[in-house]
């Protein structure tokens, strides 16, 4: 886990993608960028899946939920997800987000942010109102029109590889204007990793 300063951190908890992944997006978007219009991919070791998004919080709030985080962690399994379709957010003819959604132990994805919610609301941490729609954030602010047969084709691009089991959750803090954006604040092996850690 990372040191803790005095001021005020811009807190969410996911999970990150593994390195050899991070690494097939990156060759991938390398690719996609010609096909599809967006100004601002995400950096590689930024894209993750959120759990639950934060907000502003205190260092000492912070290492407080992270203790519980460790221990939720502890008491969960891992789950095998992997990437599945493209889609975006926003107007078709200009839309503001990229995203690739995901297929595998998406009931145990669901049951596991519903505990992040809970450990997080004994801190003071409010769940979101909508509901719960996991996805990588890959790409933000189209400069046009984005077809759905683009989408489909750039899909079929990643290939299998993107996949991954995923072994432990994260806390992360936002940093505005840096690349990567996000600096993990404690990562909680799940199950029986994060016993013996």
């Amino acid at each position: 886990m990372q040191s803790y300063s005095s001021s005020t951190y811009r807190i969410f908890v996911g999970i990150a993608l593994p390195d050899d992944l991070q690494g097939h997006l990156q060759d991938w978007v390398a690719e996609a960028r010609t096909a599809l219009p967006f100004q601002k991919w995400t950096h590689p070791q930024d894209v993750h899946v959120t759990l639950q998004f934060l907000g502003d919080s205190s260092p000492e709030a912070a290492l407080a939920l992270s203790a519980d985080l460790r221990q939720l962690a502890q008491d969960a399994a891992a789950l095998q997800l992997r990437v599945a379709g493209l889609g975006t957010f926003g107007a078709p003819a200009a839309p503001n987000v990229l995203w690739a959604g995901l297929a595998g132990d998406l009931d145990v994805l669901s049951a596991l942010q519903a505990q992040v919610e809970r450990v997080s609301a004994r801190h003071g941490f409010q769940a979101e109102a909508r509901a719960y729609r996991p996805h990588l954030t890959l790409a933000r602010r189209a400069r046009g029109p984005v077809t759905r047969a683009a989408l489909d084709a750039a899909a079929l691009t990643m290939g299998v590889e993107a996949e991954w089991l995923v072994q432990d959750i994260v806390l992360y803090r936002s940093h505005m204007g840096r690349k990567p954006a996000y600096e993990p604040l404690g990562v909680h092996p799940l199950g029986e990793a994060g016993a013996r850690a």
